[in-house]
C-alpha cells in the first residue's frame, strides 16, 4: 500500500470517527423498556431529598447495584449548538423532511454512566463516557476541525486524572455511599471537562438512577464434572480505560486506524474502502455478463456441500452464481456482495455457504488418521483468565483447520436472530432429512431451557436438529448459551433429555472418528464423481454444440481429399512416364530394325576398301544409327531410373498416405459417433438436463428459477455429504473432548470456551483467537449485531475470523461494519439498498460539514446518511449490474438475486417496476390468492382526503384505521395479524395514541384486551418502515397522511422508491394504501400504483369497511 493510499484510508476512518463523536446516547429510549420502579429521574430539587436513593422493589428481589446516568440534557441541542458552524452546508426542502423522519436527534441523553454497588459506592473505574458533550464543547470553543482521535485521547487522560482526584478526596468520607452533593459535583466536573454546560432549570432532570436487582433465591448451577468452573457474574468485564457510552463503533474504528498505522493490511476492510475501478466491472445483464454467468455455473464450480433441503428444490440461477462466485473470489480473502431484494432467498444462499465451509473443514479432518492429529504438537499453550487463579492447558488447532470460523452480523437484531435461531430448527430441513442431527441433545437444551432451568415444550417444527449456529452478540445471549450449554443438567426423567456438552461427550454412542472419516470420504467421493460426470457432460456438450459432423471431420476429410489428389497425381505422372518409356523402347526397336536393314545393304568389300561414295553413305548410316541407338538406350535407362527411384516410390507413398488418411477419417467419424452416443448416454443418465441453447436464454423465467445443473439425485448426494461432515465433526469432538486420560486434551478448551462466553478475558490476549477457533469447531456459526461485535470479539485482531456474513447490509451505516471487516479475512455482504435506508441520528448538514474536513470524504461518498454498508461494498464487486429505476437513475449493485418468492400480484409487479427495473422474476406457483382473513378484500387504494391537524396527521385517516381495527377485533375476538406502516413518525404516534384511547381497546371492554398484549401489538404491528425491516405479513396497510397544503412531506416520501417499496414487499397477499388519492396518486413512484400498468382499485372508506365480513356472510346477508 502506498503512503497516499494509506492516508486516504485513514482519513475515511477518521471522518467516521468524528461522525460517531456526535451520536448521543439514547437514554430516554433505553428507559422505555424498564418498569417504572426500576428508574428515577433526578433533578436538583430531587437531590435535596434524603430518599433520592431509596427504591420500592418487589419482595422477591434484592438490590445488587445502581447505574447513575449523569449530565442529562436534550439531544436536540446538538443540532442547535452546531448550527453556527454549518452555514456553508444548506439543505433543500426534501432534505428537511428527510431529516424529520430519518434523523432521531431527540429525547434525553447524558454525559456518562457511573456504576454503583449495592451500597451505592461509585465504581469510577467502570465509568462509561458519552463523546457527544465533549464534541459539542470542542466545536463551540474551537470549531469542527479541532475534533480528532488524538485530542479525545488527551481529554480522556485529563478526565481520568480528575476522577482519580475525586476518588482520593471521597476516601476520607466515613460513609462511602455517593451523596447528592457529590452527584452535583460530578455533574459540574463533567461539564467543565467537556466545556459544555446544558441550560437547565432546577426541575429539569440532572441525572437518572437505575436500580439493579436479582432474585433473592437463585437456582444453583450444578457442575457435571470437576473440570468445570463456578458460575460467573452476568456482567461485562470492566476495561482498564474509560468506556464509550454513546458509540458502539468508535473503539473499533480506533483499532482499525492503529492497525493501518502499524502497517497491517486487513484484507476485507481494505477492499471495502478501496477506490472503485468501473473499468473492471462485468454487467451481468450484458452479453459479456451472460458469458461470465454461464462459465461460473459449470458443474465443476458447484459447491459440494448442500443444506439438507428438499432434493427437488433448486437454487435459482443467480443464487447459484452468487455462491459459486463468492467461493471462487474469496478463496483466500476479500469481499463479495449480493443484492437480495425481499423474498429472493438470501437465507437459502447463506445456508449453502455454511454447508460448504463445514464440508471443507471436514475434508481437512478426514485427512487425519487420528482425531488428535488435528492439534499442533510440541509445547501446549496455557491460559489464565483475568481475575482467576486457575490455569488451563489448551490444545491448539493446526492452521489448516482454522479460517472456517463463520459469523453472521447485522445492524438488525431480528435479522441475525432469524438466521441463528431458525437454522437449528427442524423446519429448516427438508422432509426427507429427519435423521440429520448435530449435537442435537445439546441444541435441544440450548433452545428449550429457560433462565430458571426449566425445559419448555417445543413444537415439532421448533425442535432443533442440531447446534449448527448460536445467537450471541450481547452479554445476555453469550451468558445464556454458556449456562445452557455447560450448566444446569436436566432431570433424567425427561424423555429424549436435553444434555450439556459434557454430558453429550460422556454419553456419545455414535460412530468412531475412523468410521465417520470413512463414511465422509465415501460421501465426498460420490459427490466428486457426480460432479465430474456432469462436468464431462458439460464439456462434451460445449464441444458438440460448437460444431457439426462436417466441421468435426473437417481436417481429416481435407487431408483425405488431399491424399487422394496426391495419389492420383503420382499415378498420372507414373503412367505418363511409362508411356514415354514405351515410346522410347519402340523407337530403339525401330533403330535396331533399321540397323539390320542397313547391314543388309552393306556395299561390297572393294567399295568399302576404296571408300566409294556408297561405302561412305553406308558407313554414315551405320554411325548415325548407332548414335541414335545409344541415345535411345540412354533415354530408356534414364526413364527406368526415374520410375524406380522416384515415380514408383511417390506413388507407393501416396497410396500409403491415402490409406492412413482414410483410416484417420474413419477413426474421426467413429469418434463423432462415439461422442454423439456418449452425449445421449449422459443425457439419459442425468435426466436430460435443461440447458440453454443460447446465452440469451439465461434470461428466460425457467432458467432463472431452476438454475443450471441441479437435479434431485445430485442434491441428495450433496446434502448427504453435508450430513456426513457434521457426523465427522461430532465423532472428532467425542474423541478429543472427554476429560482425563480418555480424551485428547480438548476438554480444557471447552472449559475455556465456557469462561469466554461468560465474558472472561485471557491474561494473554493472543490466546483469544485460539479460544474462538475452538468454539467454532463445536458451533460452526455464531451471530452478533454490529453493536455487540467489538465487545464479543475483544482481543481478536486483524484477519482473525475466517468468514463474515453481513445480512441486511442495505440498512447498516457504513462505519458499523468497520470492526467486523477488520477482523475478517473474507466477507459476504448481503442486502438491498432499495429497501429502507439506514437510521441515522445526525443532521445532514453536520455530516456534510465533517466530510468537508478531508478531500477524500468531501464528495459524501462515505457519508452515513447517503450510503450503506451494502452500497459502499457494491462499488468494488466486479460482478453486478447497472440498475435503472423508472426514472433511469443508475446504481451499480453487486451480484443481484432475481427470483422473488414472497409477494403475489400486484405487490410483485409494482415493486418490480418502481424499484428493480422490472428485472425481478416471479417465482411463486400462483400470482393470485383467494380472499382471506383478516380483510376480505382485494388490494386497493382507500381514498380518504382530509386536512392535516399536526405535522402529517390527517384525523379522518386515523379514525378510519381505528374503526377498521376495532371492527376486526370485535369480529374475531383478537387483534388482527396485519401491519400498518406510515412514512411518518407523527402518523404512527397519532394512530397508536388513538387506538389506546379507543373504546374497543379498553381493558373493560368485551372481549377483554389485556393491556400488555395491546402494548406489544402496537409496538410490533404499527410503525414506520424501519419497524418492519426484514419482516413479512399477509396483509399490510400503508397509512399515508399529509394533505395538499402540506405536500412537501408527501413529495419527500415519494422522492425515492424505498418507502413505498418496503410497504409493498412486506405484504405477501394484499396491500392497502390509505390516503388522499389526489395528492399521492400523481407523485413519483405512487403514480405506478394509481394509474400505472398495475393500478390499485380506488375505494371510499365506507365501501371498504362494508367488505370486512367474510364472503359467505356478505352473501347470506
Amino acid at each position: 500500500m502506498t503512503a497516499q493510499g494509506q492516508a486516504r484510508l485513514l482519513e475515511i476512518l477518521d471522518y467516521w470517527h468524528k461522525v460517531e463523536f456526535f451520536l448521543p446516547y439514547a437514554l430516554e429510549k433505553y428507559v422505555e423498556d424498564f418498569k417504572k420502579w426500576e428508574t428515577r429521574w433526578l433533578s436538583r430539587e430531587d437531590l435535596q431529598h434524603s430518599h433520592w436513593r431509596t427504591f420500592s422493589i418487589p419482595d422477591d428481589l434484592k438490590i445488587t447495584g445502581f447505574n447513575l446516568y449523569i449530565g442529562v440534557f436534550d439531544a436536540s441541542v446538538i443540532a442547535t449548538l452546531c448550527e453556527p458552524h454549518l452555514a456553508a452546508c444548506a439543505i433543500d426542502e426534501n432534505t428537511f423532511y428527510e431529516e424529520q423522519e430519518r434523523v432521531e436527534l431527540e429525547g434525553l441523553t447524558c454525559f456518562a454512566k457511573i456504576k454503583l454497588n449495592a451500597q451505592a459506592v461509585p465504581q469510577l473505574d467502570a465509568l462509561s463516557l458519552s463523546t457527544a458533550p465533549w464534541a459539542l464543547g470542542q466545536t463551540i470553543t474551537k470549531g469542527l476541525d479541532a475534533l480528532g482521535h488524538q485530542a479525545f485521547e488527551e481529554a480522556k487522560e485529563q478526565l481520568a486524572k480528575l476522577l482519580h482526584n475525586f476518588h482520593g478526596q471521597r476516601q476520607q468520607n466515613d460513609d462511602p455511599a455517593l451523596t447528592a452533593d457529590e452527584v452535583m459535583y460530578l455533574h459540574q466536573l463533567l461539564c467543565n471537562w467537556a466545556r459544555f454546560t446544558p441550560d437547565q432549570d432546577g426541575r429539569a432532570p440532572l441525572a437518572l438512577l437505575q436500580v439493579l436487582t436479582q432474585p433473592k433465591v437463585e437456582k444453583p448451577l450444578t457442575q457435571p464434572s470437576a473440570a468445570q468452573v463456578a458460575k460467573v457474574e452476568d456482567e461485562e468485564e470492566a476495561d482498564t480505560e474509560i468506556d464509550i457510552l454513546n458509540s458502539f463503533f468508535i473503539k473499533d474504528i480506533e483499532r482499525a486506524i492503529a492497525s493501518l498505522q502499524r502497517g497491517e493490511q486487513p484484507p476485507a476492510l481494505l477492499q471495502y474502502l478501496a477506490e472503485a475501478d468501473p473499468s473492471k466491472r462485468i454487467d451481468l445483464y450484458t452479453e459479456n455478463g451472460r458469458k461470465a454467468l454461464y462459465q461460473a455455473l459449470q458443474p465443476q464450480c458447484i459447491n459440494p456441500g448442500h443444506w439438507p433441503d428438499e432434493p427437488g428444490h433448486a437454487m435459482s440461477l443467480m443464487q447459484q452464481f452468487a455462491i459459486n462466485s463468492a467461493l471462487g473470489t474469496l478463496q483466500d480473502s476479500g469481499v463479495f456482495t449480493v443484492n437480495g431484494p425481499p423474498g429472493t432467498g438470501k437465507t437459502t444462499l447463506l445456508r449453502d455457504m455454511f454447508a460448504e465451509n463445514i464440508v471443507r473443514r471436514a475434508r481437512v479432518l478426514a485427512g487425519y488418521s487420528d482425531a488428535a492429529d488435528a492439534f499442533v504438537g510440541g509445547k501446549k499453550p496455557q491460559v489464565t483468565f483475568k481475575g482467576m487463579a486457575n490455569t488451563y492447558t489448551l490444545r491448539a488447532l493446526k492452521p489448516e483447520l482454522t479460517g472456517y470460523e463463520m459469523v453472521v452480523a447485522s445492524s438488525n437484531n431480528a435479522a441475525v436472530e432469524n438466521i441463528s435461531r431458525d437454522l437449528p430448527k427442524r423446519k429448516s430441513l427438508g422432509k426427507g432429512w429427519s435423521n440429520v442431527q448435530y449435537l442435537q441433545p445439546v441444541a435441544h437444551k440450548v433452545a428449550a431451557q429457560s433462565s430458571d432451568g426449566s425445559i419448555s415444550e417445543l413444537s415439532d417444527e421448533d425442535k432443533p436438529w442440531g447446534l449448527i449456529c448460536a445467537a450471541l452478540g450481547n452479554s445476555g445471549n453469550r451468558k445464556a448459551l454458556q449456562e445452557r450449554m455447560f450448566f444446569n443438567p436436566v432431570d433424567s426423567t425427561v424423555p429424549h433429555k436435553p444434555l450439556t456438552i459434557r454430558q453429550w461427550v460422556d454419553e456419545y454412542k455414535g460412530p468412531s472418528f475412523k468410521e465417520a472419516r470413512a463414511a465422509f470420504k465415501k460421501a465426498d467421493e460420490a459427490v466428486s464423481k457426480a460432479l465430474e460426470e456432469r462436468a464431462r457432460y458439460a464439456s462434451l456438450l460445449s464441444e458438440m454444440s460448437a460444431t457439426d459432423e462436417h466441421s468435426f471431420l473437417g481436417l481429416q476429410q481435407q487431408a483425405f481429399h488431399q491424399a487422394e489428389q496426391l495419389k492420383a497425381s503420382a499415378q498420372q505422372a507414373l503412367d505418363q512416364h511409362q508411356q514415354k518409356l514405351q515410346a522410347s523402347k519402340q523407337h530403339l526397336a525401330s533403330l535396331q530394325e533399321l540397323e539390320r536393314l542397313i547391314d543388309r545393304g552393306r556395299p561390297a568389300w572393294w567399295k568399302r576398301l576404296f571408300n566409294t561414295p556408297a561405302a561412305r553413305t553406308h558407313r554414315d548410316e551405320q554411325q548415325e544409327n548407332a548414335r541414335l541407338q545409344r541415345q535411345a538406350h540412354a533415354e530408356i535407362n534414364s526413364a527406368k531410373s526415374l520410375l524406380d527411384n522416384s515415380l514408383i516410390p511417390k506413388l507407393e507413398e501416396a497410396q500409403t498416405s491415402l490409406l492412413f488418411c482414410e483410416s484417420e477419417l474413419d477413426t474421426r467419424r467413429t469418434q463423432w459417433q462415439g461422442k454423439c452416443q456418449s452425449l445421449d448416454d449422459f443425457a439419459v443418465r442425468l435426466g436430460r438436463p435443461n440447458l440453454p441453447g443460447h446465452l440469451s436464454e439465461l434470461e428466460d423465467r425457467d432458467f432463472q428459477i431452476n438454475g443450471l445443473w441441479h437435479d434431485a439425485a445430485l442434491n441428495h448426494l450433496r446434502s448427504t455429504l453435508f450430513a456426513a461432515a457434521l457426523t465427522l465433526h461430532e465423532a472428532w469432538l467425542a474423541e478429543v473432548a472427554p476429560s482425563g486420560s480418555n480424551g485428547k486434551g480438548f476438554s480444557a478448551n471447552l472449559t475455556a470456551i465456557s469462561l469466554l462466553l461468560s465474558n472472561k478475558t485471557p491474561e494473554d490476549e493472543r490466546l483469544t483467537q485460539l479460544l474462538w477457533q475452538s468454539l467454532f469447531m463445536v458451533i460452526p456459526v455464531v451471530s452478533s449485531t454490529f453493536a455487540s461485535f467489538a465487545n464479543q470479539f475483544r482481543g481478536m485482531g486483524a484477519g482473525s475470523l475466517g468468514w463474515l456474513y453481513i445480512d441486511e447490509a442495505g440498512q447498516a451505516v457504513p462505519q458499523a461494519a468497520v470492526g467486523a471487516l477488520w477482523r475478517a479475512k473474507r466477507a459476504m455482504i448481503v442486502g438491498d439498498p432499495l429497501q429502507i435506508e439506514p437510521v441515522f441520528t445526525l443532521p445532514q448538514r453536520l455530516v456534510k460539514a465533517l466530510g468537508q474536513l478531508s478531500v477524500h470524504t468531501a464528495n459524501q461518498a462515505f457519508a452515513p446518511n447517503r450510503v450503506s454498508v451494502q452500497s459502499l461494498a457494491d462499488q468494488n464487486n466486479r460482478y453486478g449490474s447497472v440498475f435503472r429505476n423508472d426514472t433511469d437513475e443508475e446504481l451499480w449493485i453487486g451480484s443481484p438475486l432475481r427470483v422473488h418468492r414472497r409477494c403475489i400480484e400486484p405487490m410483485f409487479s409494482l415493486s418490480n417496476q418502481i424499484a428493480y427495473g422490472n428485472k425481478m422474476v416471479f417465482g411463486l406457483p400462483s400470482a393470485h390468492a383467494e380472499q382471506g382473513a383478516p380483510v376480505y378484500s382485494s388490494s386497493c387504494w382507500v381514498d380518504i382526503p382530509g386536512h392535516v391537524e399536526h405535522k402529517q396527521v390527517v384525523p379522518k385517516q386515523i379514525e378510519f384505521m381505528v374503526d377498521l381495527l376495532g371492527q376486526l377485533y370485535l369480529r374475531d375476538g383478537e387483534l388482527p395479524q396485519l401491519y400498518v406502516i406510515s412514512p411518518f413518525k407523527a402518523v404512527r404516534l397519532a394512530l397508536q395514541k388513538a387506538i389506546r384511547a379507543a373504546a374497543w381497546a379498553s381493558p373493560n371492554h368485551r372481549p377483554k384486551l389485556p393491556s400488555g398484549e395491546l402494548k406489544q401489538w402496537l409496538k410490533s404491528s404499527i410503525g414506520t418502515v424501519h419497524t418492519f425491516q426484514g419482516k413479512e405479513q399477509d396483509t399490510v396497510f400503508m397509512l399515508l397522511g399529509a394533505d395538499l397544503d402540506h405536500a412537501g412531506a408527501a413529495q419527500w416520501a415519494a422522492s425515492k422508491p424505498n418507502l413505498l417499496n418496503v410497504a409493498l414487499t412486506r405484504a405477501k397477499r394484499r396491500v392497502y394504501l390509505v390516503g388522499d388519492f389526489k395528492l399521492w396518486g400523481s407523485l413519483r413512484y405512487f403514480e405506478a400504483v394509481s394509474r400505472g400498468k398495475y393500478p390499485l382499485k380506488r375505494m371510499g372508506a365506507a365501501a371498504f369497511l362494508a367488505q370486512l365480513n367474510p364472503l359467505e356472510e356478505q352473501i347470506s346477508s
